[in-house]
């Protein structure tokens, strides 16, 4: 693909969508989910399940679904993980060659205070969550979107939900 995406990660209820909307209204870029890209709809009848059984086949399905979307001459930001949770609960890295594939441009990581997130999962998702857990993978997420980082020679933005200036500049 062509260097006209830009990967914004962040755990499960930390605000990705929200912060999205933002940042596309302010910047022009178009908005493509990795849940939407890839079908997550179709690959759970439990959309509240956060386990993925198939971390490959499930990133192969993004590369497939992006390229059918993406029009080189348009410029997109994708919200996405560095890390998800495997079939079995535990925290797996997105394989490095799904971001050489997206090739993106600019990484950006949207990191939150772990109680806000907890809230806000358990509302929208009426269940509980583990504080452990989201504390966990919110670290796995900074530790390894640190390393694609380095991998792929980009820099790397890390901004909280109620702060993104330093995304939106860097994508202006």
């Amino acid at each position: 693909m062509t260097k006209n995406i830009a990967f914004i990660g962040g755990i499960h209820g930390v605000g990705k969508s929200t912060v999205c909307d933002t940042i596309c209204n302010k910047t022009g870029l178009k908005y493509l989910s990795a849940s939407e890209v890839l079908k997550w709809k179709e690959l759970n009848d439990d959309v509240t399940n956060k386990k993925v059984t198939d971390i490959s086949h499930n990133q192969d399905r993004l590369i497939i679904g992006l390229r059918a979307l993406v029009d080189e001459h348009s410029k997109y930001l994708l919200d996405g993980h560095y890390c998800l949770l495997n079939k079995q609960g535990v925290i797996e890295k997105i394989p490095i060659e799904t971001f050489m594939q997206i090739n993106p441009y600019s990484l950006n990581l949207i990191i939150d205070d772990v109680l806000a997130i907890k809230g806000r999962l358990e509302k929208r998702d009426n269940k509980p969550y583990d504080i452990n857990l989201l504390n966990n993978m919110q670290e796995a997420e900074i530790f390894y979107a640190n390393e694609v980082a380095d991998t792929l020679r980009i820099s790397l933005n890390i901004c909280t939900a109620g702060n993104i200036e330093k995304i939106i500049s860097a994508l202006k």
